[in-house]
């Protein structure tokens, strides 16, 4: 009987779990906390920019690098890798376009980052 359900019941069981892990990037990309709120402070930082509160938008960014991180800590089995590469290499155009105070390439890379995230998890 014990030899049984290993042979059966164990495999099901990693199926199971790997199915439930590779599928959980939609859930897993929402905010847990207050510090990983990432959708939330890149809406903020568009607002900053367009105000051209480039102070207040510096600080966003790095809250947002910040809360990705976690993030990406939590989704890395579960999302695509490409997704993942992309949404850092727009945060950190993000960052580096807050430093050179450079309105037009923040937004496009706001607008990539926000198209990138409705697909992630998917």
């Amino acid at each position: 009987m014990p030899r049984k359900w290993i042979v059966y019941a164990l495999p099901i069981f990693i199926l199971i779990v790997s199915v439930a892990v590779m599928t959980s990037g939609y859930f897993l990309k929402k905010p847990f906390g207050e510090d990983d709120r990432l959708v939330e402070s890149i809406q903020q930082l568009e607002k900053d920019v367009k105000e051209k509160n480039w102070h207040q938008a510096k600080e966003h960014a790095e809250y947002a690098n910040k809360a990705w991180h976690k993030i990406v800590n939590r989704i890395q089995f579960s999302s695509e890798r490409e997704y993942l590469t992309e949404i850092n290499t727009s945060l950190a155009r993000i960052r580096g376009g807050v430093e050179a105070k450079d309105e037009k390439g923040i937004m496009e890379e706001i607008y990539l980052f926000y198209d990138l995230w409705k697909y992630l998890g998917k």
